[in-house]
């Protein structure tokens, strides 16, 4: 509680908003100072159904604890009134004000570069150590290869190209 009220208080000093349910502020993109994945693919490319799914559940980033944090039919919910049925769009726009909220400067490079820049959390904490990445509590979950279609799904987002069919497939993996 402690951590919220001084989250809160960042957040209205320096006119940001604050997330709903989460401890963490956006600030939108003021004067368009960064460039963002588009928000319509996350959705309709599947990518949020693939995080949703992959990384969604009550013991990784479904949890309020996060500072990642997704909400999902599989998981977190957004409203108590959501707590059977399909993810709503609400809760997709809140997946992707977290995904894109995690380190902004950086996603806006990846995204500047077409995703040649690939040195961002996003990108780096699902491949943990063993992928050259960074330490991921919950280990590796995807490989920095193409034929992830985990990787290929979240790589081509940040690209500007997300495949359905392969974020379809990447969410599919654990059904």
């Amino acid at each position: 509680m402690k951590r919220h009220a001084v989250v809160l208080l960042a957040c209205l000093l320096f006119g940001a908003a604050v997330v709903p349910s989460t401890t963490a502020c956006v600030s939108g993109n003021p004067e368009g100072q960064y460039q963002f994945p588009d928000e319509g693919e996350f959705v309709s490319k599947g990518v949020s159904t693939f995080m949703e799914k992959r990384c969604g559940s009550m013991d990784c980033h479904g949890n309020v604890a996060r500072p990642l944090r997704l909400y999902s039919q599989w998981g977190l919910r957004l409203e108590a009134t959501d707590i059977r049925g399909e993810t709503t769009a609400a809760e997709r726009k809140a997946n992707y004000l977290s995904v894109t909220g995690l380190e902004p400067e950086e996603l806006s490079t990846a995204v500047a570069s077409k995703g040649a820049y690939t040195d961002f959390m996003l990108l780096k904490k699902p491949v943990g150590e063993e992928g050259y990445g960074v330490k991921h509590k919950g280990g590796p979950v995807l490989r920095a290869l193409p034929s992830d279609p985990g990787w290929s799904c979240l790589l081509g987002w940040v690209r500007g190209d997300a495949d359905a069919a392969i974020c379809d497939q990447a969410a599919k993996a654990l059904d």
